[in-house]
């Protein structure tokens, strides 16, 4: 039995019982309380979609990408050679992956990417920590916590599964859960949930630019499905591509986001509320008796699930975010006045160290973050898979290679 949802990129959704269930879970049901863009609408008045939608996207596209994939022959053939992946193994494989994709967003904090400063440090016994790094937990951390906490037994024991006899471990491997050794089949799937490919991506650049009401992000999302295939590397691994014949939709895909980054989620504006929202959320936690101002650790998760974007509204609304607070309630946010050229020169250093010296307190913010992204990045290029060789894109494609470079800019802002 199936439920089908309305959505304003695929039309339909369908879900099983399972699925349904997990939907419904208030675990899942917090997303529709998290903004996809954190405070984007303070610049895009449309840009109020939230978490939840994506999360529903993500699974529908992800299943498209691995259908089409699948049902290719040479595909097919492929995969019944190396893994002796058979019909029923297909099956529920693809099940994984719509459990992965759907689940993979659960961990967000409130005001999505904005809030990820306030996650807490990792101790000293984390297998990723590292003296002196100050690196703190990801999102993905509370996603695969949350996953195992909450959505074991339903994954594990709900009647759909005893078609599958999934394993929650097998979902979590796919989000990068580094307490489960993962199987050759397992890192090539996992490519569709985080990669240069992946869904996640595919499905925000069209929703964001949908909901925005902007161009940027849109790529031909039929072209770029049914265009991917399974290619074998240098290393003999397979790896999940883009067929030979239909590179450039690959090309389109990063400069679709190289534009979104650049003229929607870099935009000046949107950028300091990323600021106001961080020093006013703090303050709520400070306020809260949360430590040093941050979001419980992932080990505390029935109070880090309590947080939301509204929680933290309505504790602004009591006055508690501080002038910070005040700043995003009555959109009176810092102007910016200045910026370097990207990127900044030894001028430019010169001339922000004089602003410096012309402001004190907390009446100014230099957002060094501005445009500091790789809009590509060779570690996960793109494999062309053609008859003979897979190749990675920025050898295919000049504009590409040309978008190598790790852009920085930095920005001045002023209160008002």
């Amino acid at each position: 039995m199936f439920k089908k949802i309305r959505d304003s990129i695929y039309g339909f959704i369908s879900i099983d019982q399972q699925e349904q269930e997990i939907v419904d879970h208030f675990a899942f049901q917090r997303l529709r309380r998290i903004k996809q863009l954190s405070l984007t609408d303070m610049v895009y008045p449309g840009a109020t979609h939230t978490r939840f939608e994506h999360s529903l996207g993500v699974m529908q596209m992800a299943t498209e990408m691995y259908d089409c994939i699948v049902s290719n022959p040479a595909n097919k053939n492929l995969l019944e050679d190396e893994y002796a992946l058979s019909d029923a193994g297909r099956q529920r494989y693809r099940k994984i992956v719509r459990l992965a994709a759907l689940l993979h967003d659960l961990g967000h904090p409130p005001f999505s990417h904005a809030g990820e400063d306030l996650m807490p440090l990792l101790p000293n016994t984390h297998a990723n920590y590292k003296k002196g790094e100050g690196k703190r937990f990801e999102h993905e951390a509370y996603s695969i916590e949350i996953i195992k906490r909450y959505f074991k037994d339903i994954i594990e024991r709900h009647p759909v599964n005893s078609n599958y006899e999934i394993k929650v471990e097998e979902v979590t491997a796919l989000l990068g859960d580094g307490a489960v050794k993962t199987n050759a089949m397992s890192l090539l799937w996992k490519t569709l949930i985080s990669g240069q490919l992946d869904a996640d991506r595919a499905d925000y650049l069209l929703r964001d630019s949908l909901h925005i009401g902007v161009n940027y992000g849109l790529y031909d999302r039929e072209r770029l499905v049914h265009s991917l295939t399974i290619g074998r590397l240098e290393t003999g691994s397979l790896t999940i591509g883009i067929e030979e014949k239909s590179w450039h939709i690959a090309e389109s895909l990063v400069l679709a986001r190289y534009q979104m980054f650049s003229q929607v989620y870099f935009h000046k504006v949107r950028r300091i509320y990323d600021y106001h929202i961080y020093k006013a959320t703090k303050e709520v936690l400070t306020a809260l008796g949360q430590k040093k101002g941050c979001y419980p650790p992932p080990d505390k998760l029935e109070e880090y699930l309590k947080f939301s974007d509204w929680s933290i509204y309505a504790e602004m609304l009591q006055g508690h975010g501080g002038t910070h607070g005040d700043i995003v309630l009555n959109r009176n946010h810092y102007i910016c006045i200045d910026k370097t050229g990207i990127p900044p020169s030894v001028e430019d250093d010169k001339k922000f160290k004089s602003l410096k010296s012309k402001y004190t307190g907390a009446d100014f913010y230099i957002d060094e973050k501005a445009a500091h992204t790789s809009w590509y990045k060779l570690d996960k290029d793109i494999p062309i898979c053609g008859k003979s060789a897979t190749v990675p894109l920025s050898q295919k494609s000049r504009i590409i290679e040309s978008m190598l470079e790790n852009p920085r800019q930095k920005r001045f802002y002023v209160a008002r």
